[in-house]
């Protein structure tokens, strides 16, 4: 009983402390962000050089 009621308790405390690490709308990339994408540093040629152009960062998944 005591063992079941110690991996139940565990399980709990793992799961709460889990919770917090959610998403807090960071990204690698500055150029992966819609309102980023005109910033000279994600325009050709500059973003070229550190390969994080707007359609380098996202892929193909990209529509203009």
């Amino acid at each position: 009983m005591i063992p079941k009621l110690l991996a139940a308790g565990l399980a709990l405390i793992l799961s709460l402390s889990l919770a917090g690490c959610g998403y807090q709308g960071w990204v690698r990339y500055p150029c992966q962000e819609h309102e980023n994408w005109e910033n000279p540093e994600c325009q050709k040629p500059q973003c070229k050089v550190t390969g994080t152009c707007t359609e380098d960062v996202i892929g193909d998944g990209l529509k203009e």
